[in-house]
């Protein structure tokens, strides 16, 4: 099965904070105590008032539960290719995630290549497998050409402390707002699982307002370790419940490769 994406977005689109329009503009206001409002938010640049009324209505929302009973199994499915690599350290603690800004790294489905734009991390989980939440999950954001996003989500466990994800926790702003680049890396492959080559796909939406839909969900399999000590820093340091609600499939199929 060819994967070809054709996403509609708002041209000011935020994805967990990465702003794409002009400096000036500021996304309205939002928690996520209050999604059941994400569509009735505001915003002037717009016209209707309510740009983000797809985080209502969207048949195709994100996050879903994977159920590993009601799988489609596609034999002609793309295959992925995960080109990412060492990043210079630069983070954002944009209110509402932390974030990994990102100059480099590809991601290839079939033949179409996608750049990584950026990196955040919820916990729990927001995608569940089988119902059951990971301590966090981290998005691997990725964009081509035509405006279509693809998202790699990695879940991760209890196991080893992972020095990668301590690089972030050590050097993440903890106030809201602000940036911190450092004379160090990030090595992206450290934060992925060894096996990227299984992984559920399906389409869904962004996780955070506009929620716009067309986005390649790519959920790897394989999970990554990082420690207890960790886990616990990173919810009690920066965020916990930083998650929205599971949303329903609304007949939508989940291939496995």
């Amino acid at each position: 099965m060819r994967i070809f994406l054709i996403v509609f977005i708002y041209i000011n689109i935020s994805v967990s904070g990465m702003v794409l329009a002009a400096d000036t503009h500021v996304d309205p206001h939002w928690t996520y105590h209050e999604q059941y409002k994400w569509n009735l938010l505001i915003d002037r640049l717009y016209s209707p008032p309510y740009p983000y009324a797809e985080c209502g209505i969207g048949q195709k929302q994100s996050p879903i539960n994977i159920d590993s009973n009601d799988l489609d199994f596609t034999n002609d499915l793309d295959e992925i290719k995960i080109e990412y690599g060492k990043v210079p350290i630069s983070l954002t603690n944009n209110g509402h995630t932390v974030r990994v800004n990102i100059s480099q790294g590809l991601l290839y489905i079939g033949k179409y290549k996608y750049q990584l734009v950026q990196v955040h991390f919820h916990s729990p989980s927001e995608h569940t497998i089988n119902g059951k939440h990971y301590p966090i999950e981290a998005h691997f954001i990725n964009g081509i050409d035509d405006g279509g996003l693809a998202v790699v989500g990695v879940f991760y466990e209890i196991g080893m402390f992972n020095p990668e994800f301590d690089k972030i926790l050590k050097e993440a702003p903890k106030a809201n707002n602000m940036t911190i680049t450092k004379d160090d890396f990030i090595d992206l492959n450290k934060l992925l699982p060894h096996n990227t080559e299984d992984f559920y796909t399906y389409f869904g939406s962004l996780t955070t307002p506009p929620c716009s839909e067309g986005i390649q969900w790519l959920l790897l399999k394989e999970t990554v370790p990082i420690s207890i000590d960790q886990i616990e820093e990173f919810k009690t340091k920066y965020y916990q419940n930083n998650v929205r609600k599971e949303q329903k499939l609304n007949g939508r199929k989940i291939d496995t490769h």
